[in-house]
Parts: C-alpha cells; sequence; structure tokens
C-alpha cells in the first residue's frame, strides 16, 4: 500500500513540473540555454522547444528506475552474494535506494530546468551549488548503500 503513494508522489510531481513548464512556455525566447558548464555558466544553446527534453529523458529513466522492483530480483545486481537468509532485507533495501535515487535525479532534472528557465528570461544565474548538492547525494546515497547492504548480508 505504501509503495502506490510513492509511485502517485512522483506522478503528481511529474505533472506540477511538467504544468510549471507549459505555464512559461510561451514566455520563453527561441533561443534557451540547454547545457552548463561546472560553474553554472550557459555553454549550449538549442530552440524553445528543448526545454521538453529534460521531462522526457526523466519519464523514461525515473519510470524506469521505479519499475525495476516489479523484475525478477535475480536480473539486479547486488553488492552481496543474496542467501535465502538476507534476501528479503537486501531486496527491501535495493527498493529504498532505487526509489531515493530516483528523487534525487529528478530533484536535479527539475532544477536544471528552472536554470534554463531562469535564465531564458533574463534573470541572474542562480547557483550551481545545488547541482553539486545533487550529485553529492548520489554519491553519499551509492556509498551509504553498500556499507549497509554488506552490514546486512
Amino acid at each position: 500500500m505504501e509503495s502506490k503513494w510513492i509511485y502517485i508522489g512522483f506522478g503528481i510531481a511529474f505533472l506540477v513540473w511538467c504544468g510549471w513548464l507549459l505555464s512559461v512556455f510561451q514566455q520563453l525566447p527561441d533561443t534557451i540555454p540547454v547545457h552548463f558548464n561546472a560553474a553554472g555558466e550557459a555553454d549550449g544553446y538549442g530552440k524553445r522547444a528543448m526545454i521538453w527534453a529534460l521531462p522526457a529523458i526523466a519519464f523514461f529513466t525515473v519510470g524506469f528506475m521505479l519499475s525495476l522492483p516489479f523484475f525478477n530480483q535475480k536480473y539486479i545486481n547486488y553488492p552481496v552474494r543474496i542467501t535465502e537468509e538476507n534476501r528479503a532485507k537486501q531486496v527491501h533495501l535495493m527498493i529504498l535506494f532505487i526509489r531515493a535515487m530516483a528523487g534525487i535525479v529528478m530533484g536535479m532534472m527539475v532544477y536544471i530546468s528552472f536554470v534554463s528557465v531562469h535564465l531564458a528570461l533574463g534573470n541572474p544565474a542562480p547557483h550551481m551549488v545545488y547541482i553539486w548538492m545533487f550529485m553529492g547525494g548520489l554519491f553519499g546515497l551509492m556509498i551509504w548503500y553498500m556499507i549497509r547492504a554488506r552490514r546486512l548480508r
């Protein structure tokens, strides 16, 4: 039952993101920033319709990540040997890990969309420290998962 709310939450967040992009789409200039360097400066530009690339990528990437628990678990690569004794704990941990990673990835894509729109509308560049925080969150989550999985073997 609780997993249903996770999927509903991701769906609502995705629809809000697309609704926001739809609401600002007509205000965007014909050319918008679509790529940024490590300092957060735009170094790649594209047509206004490119603003939909990140939601499209997120739809498939995050959707695939959230569907992984429904695959046969023998195709999932665990960092420890799976036995009958640890299977339930390892599967539960992997599902938590995947859901958290999906949330971070989607958050990062939403923020990049925000930065693109913000710059396209002529506003000063927002701090890219948040992208580094998302990246730190991803790597921190991976480290946490590896340590936790080894402790649960």
